[in-house]
């Protein structure tokens, strides 16, 4: 036997089967998590984690601007300390960077350890290369040690703080970077025109390195809050249907084994007096069950709609033997599939209703057209009415079947009332009809009274 629930890769169409489609459970994503936020997060990582690794690249360009003048080298020990600076300066850039992606780098006010320690390595770097290396009067960027020392050293610290750190922070934070080459320069004996302009394109760089770092994290961000809506759309199509599950299986099985409580009960009544038609009910009970089940599993499989004209009759025979005397009076509609199968929950929620909560002896189910005397529309009303309203029933039109009627009319731009007047209650529904001349006009009338 093939198992009629369906698949996670599945959801219901309204009115319809069930179809593919890209929306599924949480538990079941619709692409891989491999290929979806995951991949994007795997090469974003590996994207930046490379653009760290180009910082040592570019301090050789501080080696070959020391190596163009004729300023003394520094000594092995003044060396050794500016590459160990150099080198450490980029692994905590990397931590910086590894950590930025799935924690803020400040929590309450203290900020993270990881984020101190490169701003306090950035700081050593610029002192040391201050310190040590020479400074070639009237040279531009490459052409300046330190310069290209500071540049680089500062690009990589806001570079990897740009990770965390939004654009209009990043061009803030930027912005001490060519402050400090500007003022070793000036402090250096540089000629102004010169200096400011190695501040502009120092600050150009800086952008660059952070613009890219914070591009890429931006990518990521998108792609992470659309995988995250993705999947609140799985969880809430899964509660969806679930809802529609439950709202389904309370009128079908609500309705039948009121239906089979009253029959059965018609039955032992007559074979207790030897009455032979007590075996005839008891066939329509089985005959109502397996009817029953086999409703039940449309609903599991999303097939099951709702007929006006079979729940009418339907209605009649099982008010007849509840003992209610029930009248159906007007025309079966010729609505739009929706509409109609509203209509017929209603018809059905309504008798369950009169069996199951009342101790009614008539019913009464009208169809009337009604137009709008505002805006000419045209609506379609159906009234379910019985006069066995109970005294210690508090009638509010709260109930479960009565909620999942207003959420079906609603759908189709009907409306429900439902209301106890004296001894009698009326369940009134309307939805919205065709205008003249597209109604059906061999539509049957449904008139009978048992």
């Amino acid at each position: 036997m093939t198992d009629p629930r369906p698949t996670p890769e599945a959801r219901p169409r309204e009115g319809g089967p069930w179809q593919a489609d890209t929306v599924t459970t949480a538990s079941q994503p619709a692409v891989p998590r491999s290929g979806g936020a995951r991949g994007v997060e795997t090469y974003t990582r590996f994207t930046l984690y490379l653009v760290v690794f180009l910082e040592p690249f570019f301090y050789l360009y501080a080696v070959g601007a020391l190596a163009g003048t004729d300023a003394p080298m520094p000594g092995p020990a003044q060396g050794t300390l500016l590459v160990t600076l150099g080198l450490s300066h980029t692994g905590l850039c990397l931590a910086t960077v590894h950590a930025g992606f799935d924690r803020p780098f400040v929590t309450g006010r203290r900020p993270r350890q990881v984020v101190v320690a490169l701003l306090l390595a950035t700081a050593a770097v610029a002192v040391a290369a201050t310190a040590i290396l020479p400074e070639p009067a009237g040279r531009g960027i490459l052409g300046d040690p330190r310069t290209v020392m500071l540049a680089v050293c500062g690009a990589g610290t806001v570079g990897a703080l740009a990770i965390r750190v939004r654009s209009r922070r990043v061009l803030l934070v930027g912005l001490t970077v060519p402050l400090v080459v500007v003022a070793v320069r000036l402090a250096g004996g540089d000629d102004v025109a010169g200096t400011v302009v190695v501040g502009i394109l120092t600050y150009v760089f800086v952008l660059f390195w952070a613009g890219s770092v914070r591009l890429s994290m931006w990518v990521l961000e998108v792609v992470r809050e659309l995988d995250a809506a993705r999947q609140v759309a799985a969880r809430l199509a899964v509660a969806e249907e679930r809802l529609r599950i439950a709202r389904d299986m309370h009128d079908v099985v609500g309705r039948a084994l009121s239906a089979v409580a009253v029959k059965s009960e018609l039955a032992a009544a007559l074979a207790r007096r030897g009455d032979p038609r007590g075996a005839e009910q008891m066939d329509e009970v089985r005959a109502l069950a397996q009817d029953s089940l086999r409703e039940v599993r449309g609903v599991v499989a999303g097939y099951r709609g709702a007929d006006l004209a079979t729940e009418l009759d339907g209605a009649r025979s099982v008010l007849r033997a509840a003992g209610v005397a029930v009248r159906v009076v007007g025309d079966v509609p010729d609505l739009a599939a929706p509409q109609v199968e509203a209509l017929a929950w209603v018809v059905r929620e309504g008798v369950t209703n009169i069996v199951r909560h009342s101790d009614a002896r008539e019913a009464r189910i009208d169809l009337a057209d009604l137009v709008d005397a505002g805006g000419g529309a045209r609506e379609l009303a159906l009234t379910v009415t019985n006069d066995g309203v109970r005294a210690a029933a508090a009638v509010d039109g709260g109930g479960a079947g009565l909620v999942g009627l207003r959420e079906r009319l609603a759908a189709v731009g009907g409306a429900l009332d439902a209301e106890a007047r004296g001894d009698r209650f009326v369940l009134a529904a309307r939805v919205p009809a065709p205008r003249p001349g597209r109604e059906n006009p061999d539509a049957p009338t449904r008139e009978a009274a048992a």
